[in-house]
């Protein structure tokens, strides 16, 4: 690049600068547009005649639209029709597509997941929250033996061949997604020998009525395997689980409006080393019936439920525990129900070390639960709590009031 630059004496010199980036070599600079954006990717190209279709070699394109209706917005879909079309890479490792309302519905989606597929794609994201029903994938989507992660959101129907086959498929992700029956979720997890890692979120109109997970290699979400580490489900469906046999156990997460049969989710679950609940009145009682003789870090997610009643035979029920949270972010109101305090749990006196309270809210229950820990905890080693935005301004009167309680652990310290 040259410039002028006129001096103190009249005189015009040139001066030339060295463009060092367009100098290294292709696969460098293909290194450097694969670490921004993609839309920033293809802007190279105005740049000079160097940069024209460097960033058609990047082996990673990910486009995004907002899931919010914005009819006055130009959808990205014009931008990725335009760009895959241009794109030149032998091999794209990574494809992730989001598309939103603005994404007109006559759009002939599935030509870019084909397009990836001949290119051997690696992994695969695509998110479709459009106004048109829901839309099938391509039948090389099910056979194709490079896909190591597939995630599939929203308005895409499942409906997988018979010959389905996805060999190395590691990783799978379907959230609320239609399905065209139970036997097309049966091939699918059929066709998956390798399946580790399988994350499910649910909607009432997915088309199951009976969701069954029967993947021996699985180890993360599975209903019916002895080797479970991981079970993580958020389901809005309203329908019925019953799991068993799950002695491995070591993290659960539950979050679900109505489970009619919570007693056959929740009891199998007693082996577990660590529980996340999003709590709701019914799931809140059947937890303090059950013995969770392993369990060693609990957090309780009040969901506006009458949760407080049970926490007391929760806790009689966990005599390992050493970890409690309770964060309060899911709730606008306090229990209805009040407990009957008492400080004969066997974790109290012998096990539990730490304590947490997230978002706290001035509410009288909240500040009951804080001041029964730390009078009855007696290995207690640390009590964290965090406040609400609201009374910022009356933090320090709060902050007052928990150190004037009596802390029967000598050794434990209060963070705010």
């Amino acid at each position: 690049m040259r410039e002028t630059n006129e001096n103190c004496g009249g005189r015009i010199e040139e001066i030339t600068c060295e463009d060092r980036i367009s100098a290294l070599p292709d696969d460098v600079l293909v290194t450097i547009l694969f670490s921004i954006p993609t839309k920033d990717a293809v802007a190279t190209m105005i740049l000079s005649k160097r940069w024209r279709f460097i960033w058609t070699m990047v082996p990673f394109l990910a486009y995004k639209e907002s899931d919010d209706d914005g009819s006055k917005k130009k959808s990205v879909y014009w931008f990725l029709d335009k760009s895959m079309e241009s794109h030149k890479a032998p091999v794209l490792a990574i494809l992730s597509i989001r598309l939103g309302p603005q994404c007109p519905s006559d759009a002939n989606v599935g030509k870019w997941v084909e397009s990836a597929i001949n290119r051997s794609v690696w992994v695969l994201f695509f998110k479709l929250v459009w106004s048109a029903d829901p839309t099938r994938m391509p039948i090389s989507l099910y056979t194709c033996k490079t896909l190591l992660h597939l995630q599939l959101s929203h308005k895409i129907l499942v409906d997988p061949p018979c010959t389905s086959s996805l060999p190395l498929l590691g990783n799978l992700d379907l959230y609320y997604v239609v399905y065209k029956d139970e036997a097309s979720l049966v091939a699918l997890l059929s066709s998956c020998p390798v399946l580790r890692y399988l994350c499910v979120k649910r909607k009432k109109d997915d088309n199951i009525a009976t969701f069954s997970v029967k993947v021996p290699s699985l180890r993360s979400l599975v209903l019916d395997t002895p080797a479970l580490r991981d079970f993580y489900i958020t389901d809005r469906s309203g329908n019925s689980f019953s799991i068993k046999n799950m002695p491995c156990l070591q993290y659960a997460f539950i979050k679900g409006k109505y489970f009619p049969d919570i007693d056959q989710l929740l009891r199998p679950l007693s082996a577990v080393l660590s529980l996340e609940l999003v709590l709701t009145h019914e799931m809140a009682v059947c937890c303090g019936t059950i013995k969770f003789f392993r369990l060693i870090k609990c957090k309780l997610v009040p969901c506006n439920s009458d949760w407080m009643e049970s926490l007391v035979p929760l806790l009689r029920n966990t005599p390992k525990l050493k970890s409690l949270i309770v964060d309060y972010r899911s709730t606008s109101q306090a229990s209805n129900a009040y407990p009957l305090w008492s400080s004969d749990p066997e974790c109290l006196s012998s096990s539990l070390e730490e304590f947490e309270m997230i978002n706290y809210g001035g509410i009288g229950e909240e500040e009951d639960l804080v001041a029964y820990i730390l009078e009855n905890a007696k290995c207690l080693k640390k009590a964290t709590i965090s406040f609400i935005p609201e009374i910022e301004d009356c933090k320090d009167i709060f902050i007052d009031r928990f150190e004037a309680i009596h802390r029967v652990s000598k050794a434990s310290q209060l963070f705010f």
